[in-house]
């Protein structure tokens, strides 16, 4: 379901506290909305072996928001809302082999902001514990990059951003069919038939780059899980494919929408995030997302991020290619609370191709040509977005 967002957020980027997945990533002054009061640091600790790390925060009550972000290769981030801390709980983690730093400050009077820096590469990060007394992150470590210099580390963490890995995420399937449209065509038999024809365009354009599919078959998979995969899989680009509709068929509303994440503004937003995240009615523990939309207030504050800014760009490059390469009306590019899009640390764009419950719109959506037509346009998004990110990163192909 799509909530209204009450509380003020601002802060980092990424991921929260969904198991693994906000593993990849997934804290108002001194009192917020709600009654819930500003959290004192008390300790931070910072454990390292070969594989991984822990980082440890103390607190004197729980954190009301945990934001993780994996930034560049080598540095975990973890941002809190709701917090103080003094200049001693603030510098308390010591030096430890296999730590370079340990940096934390106070943003905007209560967002608590840590950057670790290892000297092995960091793969991925997950909350694995958050109660009254302590927040503890997860750091799974790579190789060790502590031999190069400081150029040859900056230049690396710029390398590790190439898109050398692009997940497509196929919308809903399983016992999920998502929206039912005209003649009962069914929205998850659309999104899959166009993310294996994007997945094969994708192969034969873009040879060298890994192609991760969420679901490549007609099965269920949980939201959270579907960020899981990208992040685990290393993803860099995260597409998700959906179809649009509206209650009455057929009805005039009709066009491709791109979408990126922040709360939604308008009642249309409030009525495709609701669609769309109602997927979770599906799901056996939807506890875990009763957090969510407050980590999308927070990830909505960071629009000058670098995810965020990448996602806009994308966005606007598969909008720029479907206009052109497709019959379908141009509805512009959104912003909404999507559940799905909150797993996924990197640069991530949701797409509704069109509406099912439109007559036109579905001749195009069913048909071969027309759903081909569409994964030309979305590859080409992308490889027009390849080259924008790689020009801002001084990333050679």
């Amino acid at each position: 379901m799509y909530y209204r967002i009450r509380r003020i957020r601002q802060a980092g980027v990424i991921l929260l506290t969904l198991p693994l997945l906000y593993s990849s990533i997934a804290a108002s002054t001194t009192e917020i909305e709600r009654g819930e009061k500003t959290v004192e640091l008390r300790d931070i600790t910072v454990t390292p072996s070969k594989a991984y790390a822990t980082i440890t925060f103390l607190l004197s009550g729980k954190a009301s928001t945990v934001v993780i972000e994996k930034k560049g290769t080598n540095i975990a981030q973890v941002r809190m809302k709701s917090l103080k801390a003094e200049a001693k709980a603030l510098n308390s983690a010591l030096p430890k082999p296999g730590v370079l730093s340990v940096k934390a400050h106070i943003e905007r009077t209560d967002v608590l902001v840590t950057d670790v820096r290892f000297s092995r590469e960091v793969t991925s990060m997950s909350v694995i514990r958050r109660d009254s007394a302590q927040v503890v992150v997860k750091v799974s470590l790579g190789k060790d990059i502590s031999g190069k210099s400081a150029e040859e580390s900056n230049q690396s963490g710029k390398t590790d951003w190439k898109l050398s890995t692009i997940v497509i995420d196929a919308g809903h399937g399983g016992k999920d069919p998502g929206a039912i449209g005209i003649g009962g065509v069914q929205e998850k038999t659309i999104t899959l038939a166009v993310a294996k024809k994007l997945r094969d365009e994708l192969k034969a354009k873009m040879p060298g780059v890994k192609i991760v599919m969420t679901r490549d078959g007609d099965h269920f998979v949980e939201l959270y899980k579907r960020g899981e995969i990208a992040n685990r899989q290393n993803g860099r680009l995260f597409i998700s494919i959906h179809c649009n509709s509206m209650p009455e068929k057929p009805h005039p509303a009709k066009g491709f929408e791109c979408w990126i994440l922040r709360p939604g503004k308008s009642d249309d937003a409030a009525r495709v995030a609701s669609r769309e995240n109602g997927v979770i009615q599906y799901e056996s523990n939807r506890k875990r997302y009763d957090t969510l939309d407050a980590e999308i207030a927070i990830l909505g504050g960071l629009a000058q991020s670098a995810s965020a800014r990448y996602s806009e760009q994308l966005a606007s490059e598969i909008r720029s290619s479907m206009q052109s390469k497709t019959p379908l009306k141009d509805r512009g590019i959104h912003q909404a609370g999507f559940y799905v899009l909150v797993g996924a640390s990197m640069p991530a764009v949701l797409v509704e191709l069109g509406y099912v419950s439109n007559e036109d719109d579905v001749k195009t959506l069913k048909s071969s040509a027309g759903q081909r037509k569409m994964a030309k346009a979305l590859a080409e998004g992308i490889r027009n977005f390849e080259k924008v990110y790689a020009e801002s990163l001084n990333v050679g192909k």
